[in-house]
């Protein structure tokens, strides 16, 4: 085997490894320790309740724009009839010259 292939053989190998490993070492932060409140476990901290209490409204009726109402399914429609296109004319084209009928 030639020195390039061995090197970059390796450098596959290793880049990989990092792809499945890095996600694995960034899943496992943990918080600092000053993060974690003084007290037994599962008990609630001293909380300073708000100035002003706001009621939570109810979400706004969002409506869609156009190019998700008019646009998208165009382009699955357009889609569709040059998929059924392509298999009428290949089988016009190629199928039906493939064979011949003998009289």
């Amino acid at each position: 085997m030639s020195n390039l292939y061995r090197r970059s053989l390796l450098l596959i190998v290793v880049g990989l490894l990092v792809l499945i490993l890095a996600p694995a070492g960034l899943a496992q932060e943990t918080p600092p320790d000053s993060a974690v409140p003084a007290g037994e476990p599962g008990q609630v901290v001293d909380i300073p309740k708000p100035a002003v209490e706001i009621a939570p409204e109810a979400p706004a009726a969002v409506e869609q724009a156009w190019t998700f109402r008019y646009l998208i399914p165009t382009s699955l429609v357009v889609a569709l009839l040059v998929v059924v296109g392509s298999i009428v004319a290949y089988f016009l084209k190629v199928v039906r010259t493939r064979y011949r009928l003998i009289q």
